[in-house]
């Protein structure tokens, strides 16, 4: 089986098993504070995903959100392994949460998935092929005029309201609107497929984006560090994504440029 069609399985099945979750009182645990939270079930389907990848490709290594990297020290195949991107959402509205498998090779992505769940909802992208939801081709908007951007971000107050963030208020207040999934992951597959036109995440992992970056630039978009530099593989960081290289360059030069805040 290829990479791609075994992630495609995994994450249907880890979808599958989510839709019948329910949480009992003792399955939510804080992490560093209230607001970061960690379910039974996170752990669960990370496991199940990281036992189905290692069984096939043992030589792969995997980067996973709830458990220390897995696999070979010195690998050409790394996947980056979200098991539910938008815990909160799945903890209190069990609806807008994600799986995300993203598989990288030297480097360079191999393909991207991002499950939304609830609405059994694939968006997918292999490198050179586009990217779909479901059967469905997806693109970008293309938007570019400020005044016309919706913009979507994870986390309103920390972006927009905390100290030092006096020219991200002011692109939300120049934009069209402002929106909040709760999940880094669907909020850029919402601008992959025309939905949103940008999306700003101060705190991001690989985890939560490395999978969604392939589907937006197969769809036609644009992803940065929100610094303007390119957005790392493997490490922290504020994410700037965008319609268009156009539109992602725009809001650098109009806004500023900001770095990750501590995690």
């Amino acid at each position: 089986m290829e990479r791609f069609e075994l992630a495609v399985a995994l994450v249907r099945q880890a979808g599958a098993a989510l839709r019948q979750a329910r949480l009992e009182a003792d399955a939510v645990r804080c992490k560093t504070g209230h607001q970061d939270l960690v379910t039974v079930w996170d752990k669960k389907t990370e496991q199940f995903l990281r036992q189905g990848i290692l069984n096939e490709f043992p030589a792969d290594a995997i980067v996973g959100e709830e458990f220390p990297a897995a696999g070979d020290a010195s690998p050409e195949t790394v996947w980056y392994i979200d098991p539910i991107d938008g815990t909160t959402n799945f903890i209190n509205q069990h609806r807008n949460y994600a799986v995300s498998v993203g598989c990288w090779q030297r480097g360079e992505p191999l393909f991207g998935l991002v499950l939304d769940v609830e609405n059994d909802r694939l968006y997918h992208a292999r490198a050179g092929q586009g990217a779909w939801c479901g059967e469905r081709r997806i693109e970008t908007s293309r938007r570019k005029n400020i005044p016309e951007l919706l913009l979507f971000t994870p986390d309103v107050i920390r972006t927009f309201l905390e100290p030092g963030r006096d020219e991200l208020l002011r692109l939300a207040r120049d934009v069209r609107a402002v929106r909040s999934i709760g999940s880094v992951a669907l909020e850029i597959c919402a601008v992959a497929c025309g939905e949103a036109d940008l999306c700003v995440a101060l705190r991001s992992c690989p985890w939560d984006h490395n999978a969604a970056r392939v589907i937006l630039t197969e769809a036609g978009g644009a992803v940065a560090a929100a610094s303007g530099k390119p957005l790392p593989l493997n490490e922290p960081c504020a994410v700037l994504a965008a319609g268009s290289t156009e539109a992602l360059e725009l809001v650098l030069e109009r806004y500023g440029r900001y770095e990750a805040p501590q995690q």
